[in-house]
């Protein structure tokens, strides 16, 4: 596997979920076992290179590589659910994406205070959930930007995302790169 067999698995399904915006479907790279263990190998160096002490994955398509990452680095996994999704005292975080809002929660007594945090989600296209959540990590548990990284199979860098990340402090590695 490589990137260019990585990047022809993906199917960009226009005009999804709404006119205008093309929609990158990671769902052939989970089909494909061989495909999937090397983004989450790829994915585990980018987390041993960072030291991160701790993974934080989005809901919901993140979780399919955070849980394999946590399960290869034996990091602690800590997940980023839409509202009403975690039992318990949660902090919440309204946000802006491609085409609509949303909110995303983590539980407020989750150990993240004082760790290395490797954000890690399927595709990075506006940045929407992961400054929210960059957003969470650094107002409630009180970590310092250059201690969040994010990590992402896929980065529409036409989108912007990747750029609102930096100018916050926030270090990125992506997999695959589209530039349009």
């Amino acid at each position: 596997m490589d990137n260019t067999k990585l990047r022809n698995l993906i199917r960009t399904v226009p005009d999804w979920p709404k006119p205008g915006v093309n929609f990158f479907d990671i769902c052939s790279i989970v089909e494909q076992p061989e495909a999937f263990a090397w983004t989450v190998n790829r994915l585990a160096v980018a987390c041993g290179a960072f030291d991160a002490s701790a993974i934080v994955s989005p809901d919901a398509r993140g979780f399919l590589w955070g849980s394999a990452l946590a399960y290869a680095t034996k990091l602690p996994l800590h997940l980023a659910r839409k509202p009403g999704k975690l039992p318990g005292r949660v902090v919440t975080q309204t946000y802006q994406y491609e085409y609509d809002s949303a909110s995303i929660s983590l539980q407020a007594d989750c150990a993240l205070a004082g760790k290395r945090v490797l954000l890690v989600d399927d595709v990075l296209a506006t940045g929407g959930t992961a400054l929210a959540i960059v957003d969470l990590l650094t107002g409630h548990f009180a970590l310092p930007p250059e201690n969040i990284q994010l990590a992402a199979v896929i980065n529409l860098g036409f989108l912007g995302g990747e750029a609102r990340l930096k100018a916050r402090g926030v270090s990125v590695t992506t997999l695959l790169d589209y530039h349009e």
